[in-house]
């Protein structure tokens, strides 16, 4: 029986006992005692430490403890270090973004959209903010001097008065190390921190492969983790983070997104199967908006369609092809 041993029977009737040993902070003793048989097995190892003092006694909320750390062994993590973001998948790139404009950091791409969560640079300090959305909340998560502070539907919400707790219950915000942090495992979230150097974003077990944005779908994909809004495949880590930049609609507020994203015609002539042809991006690109102007630039590496110079084919049906 998969290496259970059973023993003999001396059990009370009516009643089934299940006994937990922690005999290490990496092994326990099970032992079941049914009316029938005693059923044990000795020595099981665990995928994660139990926390054991250095006196062998358990700390009081011990099934809570067990619980959350079995609970941060599976989820899937994404993070930033020292500019560097790791997917999901353990993934990493070099995150270029652009200023103010919001890049869709992990999302569920499920019907149900139980969460997004953004990430934007701000532009007169550069800092990086988060953006929670689950449920009927909007929580921000901006540093501010030393210290990082909290908006909920545009209203700021002291430290002080943390932890914060959603009505329902299935919301928890409070403080953690030099950051704060966020738990919503029901939505779908596991974790959210965020302090003034790093962030990361954790999924619960179930939400693997459901997700999507510059984390990635956390499917263990690797291969494939460059995928685009709509689908696409793209082998450029910088075109691909590009692709979940939210586009804006105006240039009137100068501290908002100036940018939009449009598929670009090759400027040169290209002769394909003896035809003029001309050319479009296979996926947009990010471009000022009318009346803008760039204060910077970068190279991105894209795909091109082309269809015959004559052709009555519009762009749009063009790249649909």
């Amino acid at each position: 029986m998969a290496g259970i041993n059973e023993g003999r029977p001396k059990n009370r009737e009516g009643q089934i006992k299940l006994t937990v040993a922690a005999t290490s902070e990496r092994t326990i003793d099970l032992i079941m005692k049914t009316p029938r048989m005693t059923l044990y097995t000795l020595a099981v190892y665990l995928p994660i430490a139990l926390p054991i003092g250095a006196e062998a006694t358990l700390h009081a909320n011990l099934a809570a403890e067990i619980t959350n750390r079995i609970a941060e062994a599976t989820t899937a993590q994404c993070s930033l270090a020292n500019n560097t973001l790791s997917t999901f998948n353990n993934r990493r790139y070099k995150n270029e973004m652009p200023i103010s404009c919001y890049q869709v950091l992990a999302q569920d791409c499920t019907p149900e959209l139980k969460f997004m969560v953004l990430l934007k640079k701000d532009p007169a300090s550069e800092k990086q903010h988060i953006t929670i959305k689950l449920a009927n909340m909007d929580v921000d998560l901006y540093p501010r001097d030393s210290q990082v502070q909290m908006r909920i539907n545009g209203q700021e919400v002291p430290t002080t008065s943390l932890p914060y707790q959603h009505p329902t219950g299935s919301i928890v915000i409070g403080q953690k190390g030099d950051g704060l942090s966020l738990n919503a495992a029901s939505h779908g979230l596991h974790e959210v921190y965020f302090d003034k150097n790093t962030w990361k974003v954790q999924v619960v077990d179930w939400m693997k492969g459901q997700t999507c944005g510059i984390c990635g779908k956390g499917d263990g994909e690797v291969r494939q983790e460059y995928r685009t809004p709509s689908g696409r495949l793209t082998k450029n880590a910088l075109s691909f983070a590009h692709s979940w930049v939210l586009p804006a609609e105006s240039c009137r507020d100068a501290n908002q997104c100036h940018i939009k994203q449009e598929s670009v015609k090759l400027e040169k002539q290209m002769i394909l199967d003896g035809q003029q042809s001309k050319c479009y991006s296979v996926d947009p690109v990010l471009r000022c908006l009318p009346g803008c102007y760039p204060l910077r630039t970068t190279s991105v590496s894209v795909g091109f369609h082309c269809i015959p110079t004559d052709s009555n084919m519009n762009r749009s049906a063009g790249l649909s092809s």
